[in-house]
């Protein structure tokens, strides 16, 4: 009995030690989405999973640390690619970049078009709705946006605007709708939120070095 016991308690300890060391290394770990910068994709405190024996790959999401903290974003570029936006729209070596998942937008409406939007069901009340005198803004997904034929409402900033973060962090006048080209350096990432108007991802951070890389979102 005693035989057996010993037994179990070895195996149950190096079950342990394994589980400690794939968590350790990386090879699998459990992460916390703690922002709305992943929206729709990604919700607020969903729990993902990662591993870095997985290739990073452009247009995947990916875990890295930004100020000490793991966050999760979609890798955009990497070392030697181009990367622009305008107008909103992500270019990336010259071309627009191909998206096979979900964005998500600021919108903006008149109260008479977001009532008879709501009323025709072609967009539903949201959390993150705010009214502004006689404008509403809220956070819309992209394909419904352009389902419903209202794409045309996204909130754009012009050139001209100023975001002072993102001039004093790349010392251009750029803001988070217009924005580069800038190309990236060897050994770095350049990663956005699908949440475009509401991420703080290298826009306003900067690149990511490989080394900050913590893993693959699986």
């Amino acid at each position: 009995m005693k035989k057996i016991i010993f037994i179990c308690a070895g195996f149950f300890i190096l079950l342990v030690c394994v589980w400690i060391g794939i968590r350790v290394f990386g090879i699998f770990n459990t992460y916390k989405n703690a922002s709305s910068a992943n929206e729709p994709n990604i919700a607020v405190n969903q729990i993902v999973m990662a591993s870095n024996l997985k290739e990073a790959k452009k247009g995947g999401l990916i875990v890295v640390k930004a100020n000490g903290v793991p966050c999760i974003y979609r890798l955009c570029a990497a070392e030697g690619d181009q990367i622009e936006i305008k107008k909103g729209e992500v270019y990336l070596n010259g071309k627009i970049m191909i998206q096979n998942y979900d964005t998500k937008h600021s919108y903006n409406f008149s109260n008479e078009i977001y009532n008879e939007l709501i009323d025709s069901g072609k967009i539903q009340p949201g959390e993150t709705m705010y009214a502004i005198g006689n404008e509403i803004h809220m956070e819309i997904i992209d394909a419904i946006a352009k389902k419903a034929n209202i794409y045309q409402y996204k909130e754009v900033k012009m050139p001209v605007y100023r975001d002072e973060e993102i001039e004093q962090k790349w010392s251009n006048r750029w803001n988070a709708d217009n924005f580069g080209p800038v190309l990236v350096p060897a050994d770095n990432l350049f990663v956005l939120g699908d949440n475009r108007s509401n991420a703080r991802d290298s826009r306003y951070i900067g690149f990511i070095n490989k080394s900050e890389l913590l893993g693959v979102i699986l």
